[in-house]
């Protein structure tokens, strides 16, 4: 009793300084990739303040969700690591962020796919607290799908050099409390993401001394690690494009939407 007393005074406290000076967004991008590198749904919002932030942003996610990363765009037009706060809500869950610049960028995973190969979800988006003065949302298919539909209908935007296809429609202004939809259906018959965690194979020579020299032993391990690292201030900025916020690939020096030279 005593915890969820004090959960909800920490709730409402941060929840008001929030809210103090209602923040307006004049521009919203929210892009839907389903399997991009993970089996689950990647949900990225890149977003504009009309004014310089003055408080703390306030977004509402579903319980399923997992905050991947948060950032905002530094002096020096790269993407910097901000600091955040993930609070427990009556309907879900409350990431709380004070970017450090207008432009802000944030992400998480959710488990909202199965493994039939007709695989369909619903996004839901409120903004409790904001005026959002124009919103996108973008759809990426996911390699090896096909036919992919959206309610209400997205409008094909074109390919990338990677392959994949990107649907899109324009929503505009939005109310604070409106509630958007977007259902998206494709079909899939493998469970595998769009892009695989890579392996990497570690070879430890181990010497061995005998007569005329030394004999080398190979003892090969393989080492599995996640292909997008955890965000920090030292890697996020070669991680996302300054100009456009595209995230590049490892093998990738330039952005492939916009030209832009990727930051090292």
């Amino acid at each position: 009793m005593r915890r969820e007393v004090f959960l909800a005074l920490l709730l409402g406290s941060a929840l008001g300084l929030a809210q103090q000076i209602p923040a307006v967004i004049e521009r919203l991008e929210i892009s839907l990739w389903p399997e991009y590198d993970d089996p689950r749904l990647l949900v990225i919002y890149r977003g504009e303040l009309a004014e310089d932030p003055k408080n703390p942003l306030a977004f509402a996610l579903p319980n399923t969700a997992q905050v991947h990363a948060v950032a905002y765009m530094g002096p020096a037009g790269t993407l910097l690591t901000a600091e955040w706060q993930l609070l427990p809500s009556e309907n879900g869950q409350i990431v709380l962020f004070t970017p450090k610049s207008r432009r802000f960028q944030l992400e998480y995973y959710d488990d909202v796919l199965g493994t039939s190969p007709e695989r369909a979800f619903v996004f839901r988006f409120v903004s409790d607290r904001y005026e959002i003065r124009d919103l996108e949302i973008e759809v990426q298919q996911p390699l090896r799908a096909q036919g992919l539909q959206g309610g209400p209908a997205l409008e094909p935007r074109g390919a990338d050099t990677r392959g994949f296809s990107y649907f899109g429609r324009r929503v505009g202004a939005v109310a604070p409390g409106t509630l958007v939809e977007q259902r998206v259906s494709y079909r899939k018959t493998d469970a595998l993401p769009s892009l695989r965690p890579a392996a990497q194979l570690s070879l430890v020579w181990i010497g061995v001394g005998a007569g005329l020299g030394l004999i080398a032993l190979g003892i090969a391990g393989f080492l599995w690690f996640r292909r997008r690292r955890a965000v920090s201030p030292a890697n996020v900025s070669a991680q996302f494009c300054a100009r456009c916020g595209y995230r590049f690939r490892a093998d990738e020096q330039f952005c492939p939407q916009c030209g832009q030279r990727r930051a090292m």
